[in-house]
């Protein structure tokens, strides 16, 4: 990486994807770059011209969000920056993010170093007791995270190929259906006795899908981030008639000061 600097632009549900972004960058800055995490959602800034481009995002219907998309689709001109993807996912990628993505970076002219793609805990239907295993897995995905950062330092970081799902998949995110299949699946639902309303949820949605009222009102546009639910702090969200266990690996004062220079 060439740059000096990187704005490296971040979405993350329930904390995962913010974990990985900070291990990268944490790695990046011990070799001389500055680095500074913004939330993708709240837009992008023009590029200082010794500045690289990360994007980070979870992987979601095989791809990534629309909105995180619609955000992508007004990328600053490239003029030959250095760019790179990091996700994170409970299962298997398809390349429906990395690929479209890689096309999209070289129209605006950039140049696509590498992706870096990590397994973390699921943040969906979390029943029972925690028994370890998400400790593991975060604690797996820290040097791999690392490796990635070294590797873009470095020179030797590769950008992965699509699949031959990859067309399909992102074609099938840029669709209302599979979102209004996912929150038809995970009706979410407010406990009144829990709730204290301090307007939280509403406030990080990314999709602006809850109205505060005098308690949280859900409208039709949900993409089951999970963001409401696991930063609530009294737990006082959840799938209506399902007894999930809240999961978050961030505080929500992590969240949303997260944005600076280092």
């Amino acid at each position: 990486m060439k740059e000096s600097s990187v704005d490296l632009y971040y979405f993350t549900g329930t904390g995962n994807t913010l974990l990985a972004a900070r291990e990268v960058a944490e790695t990046l800055r011990k070799g001389g770059k500055t680095v500074r995490l913004l939330r993708i959602e709240k837009g992008l800034r023009p590029l200082e011209e010794d500045c690289a481009l990360g994007i980070a995002s979870t992987i979601a219907v095989f791809s990534t969000y629309p909105f995180v998309w619609k955000v992508l689709q007004d990328l600053p001109e490239g003029r030959g920056r250095s760019a790179f993807l990091i996700s994170t996912m409970a299962g298997a990628s398809v390349g429906g993010f990395r690929a479209p993505l890689k096309r999209l970076l070289e129209k605006k002219g950039y140049v696509p170093l590498g992706t870096g793609e990590f397994l973390m805990p699921s943040n969906y239907a979390r029943t029972g007791s925690d028994d370890g295993k998400d400790r593991e897995t975060i604690e797996a995905m820290k040097p791999a995270a690392a490796a990635f950062g070294r590797e873009l330092l470095e020179g030797r970081a590769k950008w992965k190929g699509g699949t031959p799902l990859s067309s399909f998949a992102y074609w099938l995110a840029g669709k209302k259906f599979p979102w209004r299949f996912m929150a038809r699946r995970l009706p979410l639902a407010v406990d009144r006795e829990k709730c204290i309303q301090c307007g939280k949820c509403a406030r990080l949605c990314p999709v602006k899908n809850i109205r505060m009222e005098t308690w949280p009102v859900f409208l039709d546009h949900c993409v089951a981030c999970q963001r409401c639910m696991g930063f609530c702090p009294p737990g006082a969200i959840s799938v209506e008639g399902k007894n999930y266990r809240q999961y978050r690996t961030v505080e929500y004062g992590d969240l949303v000061g997260e944005d600076h220079r280092k």
